[in-house]
């Protein structure tokens, strides 16, 4: 009985999330990225965009667990996850002195992409319920 319940609940939150992210994630392009696809200012304007989509459900999420053990966490893990992104894309990318505007581009490309995983968490965070929510 217990395993159907937390399938059934599995199945609702996989579903609501999947909405909530479609919700959060642009529906079209920043106007730039119409007239100038692969540009360096698309790139850019993409990742900005979905930084401010990010910083806002973060601020929520941090409003929800205000005065509890969870916000310290909160807090830690955040500032812990940009430094892990940038590091990250980073080495992925090697150091910018050696790759000039196509560099920038592959950096928001991939900054933007673990945003876009930032994103889907603080969505799960967020919206969850009982058991699947860290501990306050």
């Amino acid at each position: 009985m217990r395993w159907r319940m937390l399938l059934c609940a599995g199945w609702l939150i996989s579903g609501w999330i999947g909405s909530a992210q479609a919700a959060l994630l642009p529906s079209q392009p920043p106007p730039i990225c119409l007239s100038q696809p692969g540009s360096a200012a698309c790139a850019a304007q993409t990742r900005q965009d979905l930084n401010a989509r990010m910083n806002h459900l973060y601020r929520r999420e941090m409003q929800k667990v205000m005065g509890t053990d969870a916000e310290r966490r909160l807090d830690h893990a955040q500032n812990l996850w940009r430094r892990w992104a940038n590091a990250d894309c980073l080495f992925r990318n090697g150091p910018q002195d050696r790759g000039g505007p196509p560099w920038q581009i592959r950096q928001d490309a991939c900054l933007s992409d673990k945003i876009r995983n930032r994103i889907a968490q603080l969505v799960v965070y967020l919206h969850c319920v009982g058991n699947i929510c860290p501990p306050g």
